[in-house]
């Protein structure tokens, strides 16, 4: 059963099954009644958790104080694993749900075992160093959630847009010209035909004042819509930047945290050789 509950973890899936075994020696049963804290966020972590009935739930406290979940963990699941290696205080809150057993390892015995399975080390260096290059290929290719941020603006600033983007294509700054010319030479000769004689444009042109209010009014518009365009692209690639570091910087933190740990599993094994 207990090595059952360890083969699930990540950290302990390439263990043979009589290392295993050893392993869940080390396990203890605890209890926990509902609604119970297991640790709090920052809190000196070193141990490891393995949920065997029950529920509990992993949270974070906010800037504002208030406590965000996270994840919602049952029988068969665990929490706590990286606190096995450096001991470093907890990231997040654990709260039990409901009444649960658990069975909990603590660093003493982990580092206890490695000392007496040096070799097993070796097992748990190559699935840190799986990890490590899963955290570095998540931060190259981490999601822009911006793009979710304004995928739904109001329908008349999307029509606002949709307008911009017309009124800017190749189509539109073709027809454009094409247009006015169209008029000019249509408007001269209907004014010809109207004064029964060539059209001097130095002296009596044709006043094209129909032309140069539709001109007007539309460079007008034109230029509110790009604008409005303008602004929030402007806003959404600063959103989108800010994101950007945010996640860089904390992907980049986690990926500098895991080969911390696995820095220190190399020394102690050092010291242990």
């Amino acid at each position: 059963m207990n090595e059952d509950l360890l083969r699930r973890i990540p950290l302990f899936e390439g263990l043979a099954p009589d290392e295993l075994r050893r392993l869940a020696g080390y396990l203890r049963e605890e209890h926990y009644v509902a609604h119970r804290p297991v640790f709090w966020m920052n809190e000196a972590g070193n141990h490891l958790y393995l949920i065997v009935e029950g529920e509990v739930q992993i949270s974070y406290t906010s800037d504002e104080g208030g406590e965000v979940p996270l994840a919602r963990l049952g029988a068969g699941d665990f929490f706590g694993e990286l606190s096995l290696i450096d001991g470093a205080p907890h990231s997040a809150n654990a709260r039990t749900r409901s009444e649960v057993r658990m069975l909990r390892l603590d660093r003493d015995s982990f580092y206890r075992f490695l000392e007496q399975h040096p070799h097993s080390a070796l097992t748990l260096l190559r699935v840190l160093s799986a990890r490590l290059r899963n955290s570095t290929a998540q931060q190259r290719g981490v999601a822009n959630p911006s793009e979710q941020i304004g995928a739904r603006p109001p329908r008349f600033q999307r029509a606002i847009d949709a307008l911009a983007r017309v009124f800017t294509g190749s189509a539109f700054l073709l027809l454009y010209p094409l247009f006015i010319a169209g008029w000019i030479v249509a408007q001269s000769i209907e004014w010809r035909r109207l004064h029964g004689g060539p059209v001097h444009y130095t002296d009596q042109p044709p006043t094209f004042f129909f032309l140069g209010f539709i001109v007007t009014l539309f460079s007008s518009l034109l230029t509110v819509f790009i604008l409005n365009s303008q602004r929030r692209q402007a806003q959404a690639d600063r959103i989108r930047s800010e994101i950007e570091y945010q996640v860089n910087l904390k992907a980049q933190a986690e990926v500098v945290k895991l080969q911390a740990k696995m820095d220190e599993v190399l020394e102690r094994l050092g010291r242990d050789s």
